[in-house]
């Protein structure tokens, strides 16, 4: 029997994994809901899903854990540690459930059209379990650019959100440069025709095979 397991097929732990809605303004929030149902006949005890660094995400080809790793400077010293989570605890049958904020994390992996999503819990060195995949879609919608600007704004945003907004920012408004500015631009710009047909052409280029 192989050592990877999938959702329901799995003979302890399984995953199932949901989103809300299928389709998704570009830049916005993504929620995902993961659901562990405990299926080994008795209790069991691991790492909080959502604070820990071997349980991953899938997103199109890059896989991505949702635990933090953080970095500590200090006295000319570098170190790295890895968020505490909590210890879950379900009885034979119990289910642990949470939603999480998938395009807040990790805004510059998903692009317009399909993206596929997975989680992996690799918690387990004899076993990996896979949830089911899903497929959202994602869009270059009226409600993109002022978020790309809120990413762009984020003193605490990370280098590869900001470089992601950046990008999709300018295939709406190629003479971007500051923040300020392009807000002023949306709100003079931002109901007309010519973003309306370059929202159209983003998307229409998402869809094509």
């Amino acid at each position: 029997m192989s050592d990877r397991v999938q959702g329901a097929a799995a003979a302890k732990k399984t995953i199932e994994l949901a989103a809300p809605t299928r389709v998704f303004s570009l830049g916005g929030a993504i929620p995902i809901g993961v659901r562990y149902t405990n299926g080994s006949g008795k209790r069991m005890e691991f790492s909080d899903p959502k604070r820990t660094w071997e349980v991953q995400i899938k997103i199109g080809a890059m896989q991505v854990a949702f635990g933090k790793i953080m970095r500590y400077a200090g006295e000319g010293k570098v170190r790295w540690s890895i968020e505490d989570a909590e210890t879950i605890v379900l009885e034979a049958g119990g289910k642990h459930a949470f939603e999480y904020d998938a395009g807040k994390r990790w805004p510059e992996h998903f692009v317009p059209g399909l993206n596929r999503l997975q989680v992996t819990d690799l918690t387990d060195d004899n076993e990996t379990v896979l949830s089911n995949p899903i497929e959202i879609r994602v869009e270059y919608s009226a409600a993109t650019f002022p978020a790309l600007l809120g990413i762009l704004g984020d003193e605490a945003g990370t280098v590869d959100g900001k470089a992601f907004a950046d990008k999709w920012v300018k295939r709406v408004y190629p003479g971007f440069a500051t923040v300020a500015e392009a807000r002023v631009w949306w709100e003079k710009n931002g109901a007309g025709r010519e973003v309306a047909a370059a929202l159209a052409k983003i998307n229409g280029d998402a869809a094509k095979p």
